[in-house]
C-alpha cells in the first residue's frame, strides 16, 4: 500500500508539472531589417516559376532598383516572353533587357542579409551601402 501511495504521488507530481510548464514558444523569425532597413533597402520576391535562384535574383534586382532611385539612377528592365503550342506541347521563350541611366553618380551597394519566409515562399534581401 505504501508503494502504491508513493507511485501515485510521483505520477501526480509529473502530471502536474507537465500541465504547469509551458511548451516552448516558436518566435517569429522575421528579421527586423525587413521593416526597418536603415540606410539600405529591403525587397522581396514571391514564388518564381524558374525556382529559388531566380526568386533570389528578382529580389536583388528589385532592391537595386529601389536603392538606385535615391541617387538619381534609373534602372529599367523589360521582359519579352513568347509562348508557343505545338501538338499539345508548350514552349516558352523569353528575354530580359536591363538599361541603367545615371547622373554621374557612383552607386555602390552590397547584399547584407537574405531571408526566406518558407510559409509564404517569399525571399527577402537587405541591400546596404557598399564601400
Amino acid at each position: 500500500m505504501k508503494r502504491l501511495c508513493v507511485y501515485a504521488t510521483v505520477c501526480l507530481s509529473v502530471l502536474v508539472s507537465a500541465c504547469v510548464s509551458n511548451p516552448p514558444v516558436i518566435e517569429d523569425t522575421r528579421p527586423v531589417w525587413i521593416d526597418n532597413p536603415g540606410d539600405g533597402v529591403s525587397a522581396s520576391a514571391g514564388t518564381h516559376a524558374r525556382g529559388k535562384v531566380a526568386q533570389e535574383e528578382l529580389a536583388i534586382t528589385r532592391a537595386r532598383v529601389e536603392y538606385a532611385k535615391r541617387f538619381g539612377v534609373s534602372i529599367e528592365a523589360v521582359g519579352v516572353y513568347a509562348k508557343n503550342m505545338t501538338n499539345g506541347r508548350s514552349v516558352t521563350t523569353g528575354e530580359l533587357v536591363s538599361q541603367e541611366r545615371t547622373k554621374q553618380t557612383d552607386v555602390k551597394a552590397m547584399v547584407k542579409a537574405k531571408w526566406h519566409d518558407a510559409d509564404a515562399d517569399v525571399f527577402w534581401v537587405w541591400l546596404v551601402p557598399g564601400n
